[in-house]
């Protein structure tokens, strides 16, 4: 499972590294982005005069899918499982033509201690950001749904944009704290897994690559304060360190 997103980090920054053509998403420095929230996704779509393009564009966090007919159906789509992803009907359409990575600092996850539920906070042993694989979709709005999002970024189109984060068995130290863990992506993985003519058969077998080698020692994990566990706190306190950095690099 992965439930609360740290995005400290600004996307854009990522535009030269990334070669992303076209920026939509306009970063606002969150410390606690809960389901329902905005995320940035990285996609490669053609433009309408066909040329394929990479973007960086806002979704809200929670998958409504084109047919879906109340978008409120993203709360229980938020994370889909990569052991089911290829035939559930919610996600089986965007995992064969819609693929997305999703940049973020960090997420959370808690534990239950002698004081009740501790919070972690998971992040890269090697830099400030982690992709995220993750899924995309449209929804076109009806007036009253367009209405009702005000200035909702991800709406601004009529059409609602959505995401999910893929999750996966939890590897290593990461199991200590969650029994799942989102699907973490090497640079050198996001090209091939956003592919667009890639297919469910390409995007399995990049899948399955990405799982076979993907290294626990690449995140690291520390303890942060109980104020994350309110959606309503934000705030770069809310990532402070309450001890030593478990995992990761340092513990080779």
């Amino acid at each position: 499972m992965c439930g609360r997103i740290n995005m400290g980090l600004d996307p854009t920054d990522l535009v030269d590294e990334l070669d992303i053509e076209h920026v939509a998403y306009v970063h606002r420095e969150l410390y606690n982005v809960p389901p329902g929230g905005t995320l940035p996704i990285i996609v490669d779509r053609p433009d309408a005069d066909g040329t394929l393009t990479r973007r960086l564009e806002p979704a809200r966090w929670g998958l409504v899918p084109g047919w879906a007919k109340d978008v409120r159906i993203g709360f229980r789509a938020f994370n889909a499982r990569s052991e089911t992803v290829r035939t559930k009907p919610m996600f089986r359409s965007s995992f064969a033509r819609q693929r997305a990575v999703i940049p973020v600092s960090a997420y959370y996850e808690w534990t239950v201690g002698a004081d009740g539920k501790e919070p972690w906070m998971m992040r890269s042993a090697d830099r400030d950001v982690l992709f995220m694989a993750g899924l995309y979709e449209f929804k076109q709005l009806t007036d009253e749904e367009r209405a009702a999002g005000g200035d909702d970024p991800t709406m601004a189109s009529g059409w609602l944009v959505s995401t999910t984060i893929l999750t996966t068995e939890a590897r290593g130290h990461l199991a200590e704290v969650h029994d799942r863990m989102p699907v973490m992506l090497e640079t050198a993985t996001i090209s091939e897994w956003i592919a667009p003519d890639g297919d469910a058969d390409h995007a399995a077998g990049v899948l399955d690559h990405v799982l076979e080698t993907f290294d626990p020692n690449a995140v690291e994990r520390v303890r942060v304060g109980t104020a994350v566990g309110n959606v309503r706190n934000q705030g770069a306190q809310l990532a402070e360190p309450l001890g030593e950095v478990l995992g990761g690099r340092r513990s080779e």
